[in-house]
């Protein structure tokens, strides 16, 4: 066994955070599960014991500690595991902030609104040599840190995204090797617009200035302490000094302006109040400097100088300067390339540049309180023939480790979930927005929640999850439950929508299930409960109280189902979706109250889920079990949230199935219809449908933008067209994340992860993949899959599992009823303990790729097939008439037999089908073996 980290609230080693719940929680790899694992648990402050727990079964791998902690202070934590008798051992630590704000310090800054970049700098004379140091500082908008003009910490656009009214955050940082020496050392926080003071908002034309505030400030305690123990403490106040910035101009949608021949100028100081209602210790992960990308030369036919670095990204340019004092350059960001030139219109009134002038002295030149959306840059200023190695693009997003990954023998699947990752990457930079590179860039709450499975199982979202709430319940506080649209609030604007609003229940939900930690139900359940209260209290004015009806609602958003495919809403009811969510969102609620043992709640939102079912279902089906409407997105979600008659689900699958079939078996769906359009087929024994569904690379699928060229998620379907021409500027982002949610079914279905009680671990193998891999952390450790089918008549299938400890997992592999793990034969169902293990089976139905009554006649080339198709297909010998198959070339035997009821032909019978299906399966079982015996 092998001790491999201790996680506290989910970070490695935490300073500065609050607190107010503690989880810790140990990763540990063993090859082998121990019912005899002890585990102990000790907390010290300054090697005095504070906390302790006697050796107890280690039934899981955390802790819940509940302390009183104090400010300012370092907690080492102690965990050690005995098995037997061998004692692992494991130590790590975390350090509080303020905790309850700044008591020796002002904020100061400069009167001056039209300045929109400062610098607030003080003189340290460190009185003896320093043993330890922390900064204590916050800023509004952004700051950036520098003790001696060197960068203090490696952290971006700090304080974060906030509700900054309402709450702003207060960093710890550790100065200590800065200030080693004593003597005189310069202090400097440097201040720049950012979300706080800047244009924000999707309101008046590219939104509008000072939505916080309209004076830059800082606030900052410095406490020294030397060998003996004394404390020298340092705020800010009157006697810091105000300079203007050599950042002329930044903003989020604006870029920046650096202009190193400038000569600062001095400014009047002004001490204000406080602007916030609340002084916190950190929620935020920082934002920090990931890949780093090197660009490929372009000189566009307009003779301009282009850069490509490959890979859409939200982020920067670095380069070293080597330029002559005074000369200026001007980087334009944008993400495609039109006729050859850099394509900017997409970007609306963002400004999205980068321009300096030169100091003429070699050093890093970077922007500082901005980020751009980008994959190309155009370089003004510079010859053609410059020397574009200088040039770097670095990666920016909030500090989360990645967790998760799936790879396999196709190149576009693999390019696919790249493509997922690096939307996250890309608008997880604090709040989890809608896009990197437009004037918009907000906490959009819909993209969130349908995402945050996805999300979460490529990367350790927790603490990123956990801020996200806190923000959302901040807005929900002065709204009386109601969610905006988009969080924080920058424009007051409404709420109420379906999907976008839930995101109150479901991140939360989340969290909890895929890290096992209870702290973010605690914080939330308040909240949680004022969401569906507020839904209630709005039903409760209508004909019905338990379902959502007669509201303004943004639906399936973007869906295709619509005559118009550019309309924004799709063609499922808004009373449909708003109604589902409805019950989706109070199921949620009385499973966390179940959760967190508040029986009175349980019981209340429970019994209120029950009575919303019951009410969706007689509003929203026939008495002959007919759904009101047959859009794709109806069907998945009704039969995915379990919201049937269930004496009618076969009907109702039909009824989806069929609804594929009109629409050639591709999707149509929106934001809300696809993250369940897959679950829903698979869920409901028509895997071999969502898999193909999946794997369509021509329009509209997944796979059609990885052949257009995409390197992220776009937010359209159809956001460039075959020719490579954008469709349209007005909301067109190339780096989204919405519809990448299709990862979660690819985690939970073609990889096989279920996290329920029990950990069930069922891949859907599928002879459209040979082999496939992936994994992803649990609590405890790494859990990795892997499967194969190890010949070409899918006749061998063999499988690695490893699986972290304290989840033995149940085992269910399709196709079998028994299979061997290291030569030991298992029922199917059985459940292996955590550790290493080989599995292999024969299936009793092989893994070949087959023809189906799902498949496009077009596919149809084989003569012995046109004979066989003519003896079982009554509507064969009309298919083949002249003209008639180049027709109908596109639609599958399944949804031809629908259409050819219209000309007098009688649809294909169940028995029919079946005959059909098993004869397409005996004639690619036997096209392998012919091609295996030559």
């Amino acid at each position: 066994m092998e001790f491999e980290q201790i996680f506290i609230n989910h970070m490695e080693n935490p300073v500065g955070y609050e607190f107010n719940d503690l989880f810790i929680n140990c990763q540990i790899k063993a090859n082998s599960y121990s019912n005899e694992l002890l585990k102990r648990l000790k907390i010290t402050n300054s090697k005095k014991e504070i906390f302790s727990t006697d050796w107890e079964p280690a039934n899981d791998l955390s802790f819940q500690p509940d302390l009183q902690l104090q400010s300012k202070t370092r907690y080492q934590v102690f965990v050690e595991l005995k098995d037997k008798d061998r004692i692992y051992k494991k130590e790590a630590f975390f350090e509080t902030g303020l905790m309850t704000g700044f008591k020796n310090s002002q904020w100061i800054g400069s009167s001056d609104e039209g300045i929109h970049g400062i610098q607030a700098i003080k003189e340290i004379n460190a009185t003896s040599k320093v043993k330890k140091a922390r900064l204590y500082v916050t800023g509004l908008g952004l700051y950036e840190v520098y003790i001696d003009n060197q960068k203090v910490g490696d952290e971006y656009l700090a304080p974060g995204f906030t509700n900054y009214s309402y709450y702003t955050q207060i960093a710890t940082l550790d100065v200590t090797k800065y200030l080693k020496t004593s003597g005189t050392h310069l202090l400097k926080i440097s201040l720049g617009d950012g979300w706080y003071k800047g244009k924000l908002g999707i309101k008046e034309h590219g939104g509008k200035e000072n939505q916080y505030g309209n004076a830059l400030m800082t606030n900052a305690e410095l406490d020294l302490e030397d060998d003996i123990g004394r404390l020298q403490v340092i705020g800010t106040d009157e006697t810091w000094k105000i300079q203007t910035s050599e950042i002329t101009h930044s903003g989020i949608y604006y870029g920046e302006d650096l202009d190193e021949t400038m000569t600062p100028k001095t400014l009047s100081l002004k001490v204000f109040e406080q602007p916030s209602k609340h002084l916190k210790d950190r929620l935020s992960l920082p934002i920090k400097a990931h890949e780093i990308f090197r660009p490929k030369k372009i000189v566009t036919p307009a003779g301009n100088l282009v850069l490509d670095f490959g890979q859409n990204m939200a982020g920067w340019i670095e380069f070293e300067n080597d330029l002559p004092k005074g000369t200026k350059v001007e980087i334009q960001y944008g993400e495609i390339l039109q006729n050859g030139e850099l394509y900017r219109e997409n970007l609306r009134s963002a400004r999205a540049s980068f321009t300096y002038v030169s100091n003429g002295i070699k050093h890093l030149v970077r922007p500082h309180f901005t980020y751009f959306g980008f994959r190309y840059a155009k370089v003004n200023g510079l010859s053609n023939d410059y020397d574009v190695t200088n040039f770097k693009a670095v990666a920016l997003y909030s500090d989360m480790n990645q967790i998760g990954d799936i790879q396999t023998d196709n190149g576009l699947v693999n390019q696919l979930f790249s493509n997922i990752q690096w939307g996250q990457k890309s608008n997880f930079i604090d709040v989890p927005t809608d896009c990197p590179q437009r004037d918009e860039r907000l906490g959009w709450t819909g993209d969130a929640a349908i995402f945050a499975k996805t999300a979460s199982y490529n990367m350790n979202t927790a603490q990123f999850n956990k801020k996200f709430a806190y923000d959302i319940a901040v807005e929900q506080s002065q709204r009386q439950g109601e969610v905006p649209l988009y969080v924080p609030n920058v424009d007051g604007d409404d709420g109420g929508k379906a999907v976008w609003g839930d995101v109150a229940t479901i991140i939360p939900w989340i969290t909890y299930q895929r890290y096992k930690d209870t702290t973010i139900l605690k914080q939330n359940f308040g909240a949680m409960m004022s969401w569906v209260d507020w839904i209630h209290d709005y039903a409760k004015k209508t004909k019905n109280e338990f379902l959502w009806l007669d509201s303004d609602q943004l639906g399936d958003w973007l869906a295709l189902d619509t005559e118009d495919i550019f309309h924004l809403k799709g063609k499922t009811p808004d009373d449909l979706i708003a109604s589902a969510y409805y019950y989706q969102s109070t199921l949620i609620v009385s499973k966390t109250a179940q959760v967190l043992n508040a029986k009175r709640e349980f019981d209340y939102y429970r019994l209120l889920a029950n009575k919303i079912r019951e009410s969706f279902i007689n509003e929203f089906f026939t008495a002959s079990g007919r759904l009101i409407t047959d859009t794709q997105t109806a069907l998945a979600l009704c039969l995915h949230l379990n919201l049937y008659p269930k004496k009618f689900k076969e009907q109702l699958v039909s009824k989806f199935i069929e609804r594929i079939e009109k629409d050639k078996n591709h999707l149509t769906t929106g934001f809300v219809g696809t993250p369940v359009l897959l679950p829903a087929l698979t869920e409901n024994n028509q895997h071999d449908l969502a898999v193909q569904i999946f794997l369509n690379d021509d329009y509209p699928s997944w796979l059609n933008e990885v052949k257009l060229g995409a390197t992220t998620i776009w937010e359209r379907w159809n956001s460039v067209q075959e020719n490579g021409t954008i469709s349209e500027n007005g909301m067109n982002s190339l780096n989204n994340y919405s519809s990448g949610a299709v990862m979660q079914w690819s985690y939970e279905y073609l990889l096989g992860i279920q996290q329920k009680e029990q950990l069930i671990i069922a891949p859907r193998i599928t002879p459209k993949f040979r082999k496939l891999a992936g994994y992803t952390d649990l609590n405890t450790g790494q859990l990795a899959i892997s499967w194969k089918i190890e010949d070409r008549q899918g006749s061998q299938v063999s499988l690695k599992i490893d699986i972290p400890y304290d989840n033995p997992a149940k085992i269910i592999l399709p196709n079998t009823k028994e299979w061997k793990d290291n030569g030991i034969v298992h029922q199917n169902g059985d459940v292996l303990a955590p550790g290493h293990h080989e599995i292999t089976y024969q299936p009793t139905v092989a893994f070949i790729n087959t023809y189906s009554v799902h498949t496009a006649l077009k596919n149809f080339n084989d003569e012995k097939i046109n004979n066989k198709l003519r003896e079982l297909v009554p509507f064969w010998n009309f298919i083949e008439l002249p003209g008639n198959f180049d027709h109908f070339k596109e639609f599958s035997l399944l949804q031809l037999s629908n259409e050819m009821k219209g000309i007098g032909f009688s649809p294909l019978t169940h028995e029919q089908i079946k005959k059909i299906d098993a004869y397409f399966r005996e004639y690619s079982k036997n096209k392998i073996m012919e091609k295996d015996d030559k």
